[in-house]
């Protein structure tokens, strides 16, 4: 028996799976936010959403992009 039998580990892809469909404060959106869609092997996939603030480029919303897991997880986590 190892450690890993008795508590599995937490990953940065886990942690994401627990929050798609919910939006997000995103540096690289032309709007400054997206709504997570999906959790690919090592880069997640975002779509743009209209702003609060009513800031940026309205006219990209409904746009979907990639980013890296770690920039992703920050977003969301830290």
């Amino acid at each position: 028996m190892n450690i890993f039998s008795i508590i599995p580990p937490t990953t940065q892809r886990d942690d994401l799976k627990s929050v798609i469909g919910n939006e997000v404060s995103e540096n690289r959106s032309p709007t400054l936010r997206a709504k997570l869609i999906k959790v690919n092997k090592t880069t997640c996939t975002f779509e743009v959403v209209k702003s609060p603030y009513r800031c940026g480029d309205e006219s990209r919303i409904g746009e979907r992009y990639k980013v890296p897991i770690s920039w992703s997880w920050n977003a969301f986590f830290f």
